[in-house]
């Protein structure tokens, strides 16, 4: 019987800042995924339609499109629309947390919570 060989699940990150794009890639290498950072929106969007991730990481806060603007273009295109999105943010009012759970996301970190969010991730990638 052939050994089957498990693909390396692949997490695309939208995140702007130095600091956390650096930290999110050393995080998620060490933990086995591969990784592309996108930097805003757009650039998001355009990686993700030319190749589909298992599953989105986004922040909420980048230049020019949004992460709102971004998860809401995610959840209307129907090649995108079942990815599952983790939102990581500094922000933590009430109304962005309700905001983004009606666009359906599978979870809402406080982007300092590192260790939560790839531990998180990757539970959701292994029941993919």
């Amino acid at each position: 019987m052939k050994n089957q060989i498990k693909k390396q699940s692949y997490v695309l990150v939208g995140e702007d800042d130095p600091f956390f794009t650096k930290v999110y890639t050393l995080k998620f290498e060490k933990a086995g995924f591969e990784i592309k950072i996108a930097r805003d929106g757009d650039e998001l969007l355009k990686l993700a339609r030319e190749r589909k991730p298992d599953l989105i990481l986004l922040d909420l806060v980048m230049p020019g499109k949004n992460g709102f603007e971004t998860l809401q273009e995610i959840r209307t295109d129907q090649k995108l629309k079942n990815i599952a999105v983790l939102i990581t943010s500094s922000l933590e009012q009430e109304e962005d947390k309700r905001r983004v759970t009606k666009l359906g996301v599978s979870g809402f970190f406080n982007k300092s919570n590192i260790q939560e969010v790839v531990e998180t991730a990757t539970k959701l990638i292994s029941h993919l």
